[in-house]
């Protein structure tokens, strides 16, 4: 007996025991559902997997392959052109055209468009870190890197103000002693699904 039959049996026997014990007609009148095949509920599992599919490996990815871009013509001249560099980096791996030059309109895009990670340890690399300006204080934002540590600590990559470069230029314990402890600006982190909501294609 094949593997595909097995569990075929399995799920069969699953749906008489829903059913009361009562053993379905396969010969069914119009109208009429027979019970769910193997192919049908890996279809079913296999679009489910799809629908939640995190998208952070692909921006990892797109991020390692950034490294060294010159943010110099981007909006902000390459000093506040972080969030210009991440949307960049994010629009490749989503497809679609995001230009994002301002980090408060970044900010409420991955508020609209991505779920909230509440716990570093939670953070897997291409999730996006972003402290949002305060009335008097510069913000950044960041793609979370590599795990270095089991603190857990990361290395994140961003733009560079010093050398207008996307650069592998921080880590997550730097960030947060510098932009939550020194500035006491927000620490957030954010991880993109797909597919996203059909109003993300035009932006913010």
């Amino acid at each position: 007996m094949g593997k595909k039959s097995f569990y075929s049996i399995l799920l069969f026997l699953f749906y008489i025991s829903m059913n009361g014990g009562s053993y379905p007609n396969i010969s069914a009148l119009q109208g009429e559902a027979l019970p769910p095949s193997f192919d049908d509920l890996s279809l079913k599992i296999s679009r489910g997997n799809k629908k939640n599919e995190t998208l952070s490996s692909r921006i990892y990815l797109i991020t390692l392959n950034s490294v060294g871009m010159d943010t110099g013509s981007f909006p902000g001249g390459g000093i506040y052109s972080s969030a210009a560099a991440v949307s960049k980096i994010l629009s490749q791996a989503l497809e679609i055209p995001l230009k994002i030059p301002y980090l408060a309109d970044l900010y409420d895009w991955l508020k609209a468009h991505a779920i909230l990670i509440k716990k570093p340890s939670e953070l897997i690399s291409g999730d996006i870190i972003i402290s949002p300006s305060s009335k008097d204080v510069q913000g950044h934002v960041g793609i979370i890197g590599e795990r270095i540590s089991e603190r857990p600590d990361f290395a994140i990559y961003s733009n560079s103000l010093d050398s207008c470069l996307f650069l592998k230029n921080w880590t997550l314990s730097r960030w947060r002693e510098y932009f939550e402890k020194d500035l006491k600006l927000n620490v957030y982190y954010f991880r993109l699904l797909k597919p996203l909501p059909q109003s993300t294609s035009n932006g913010p």
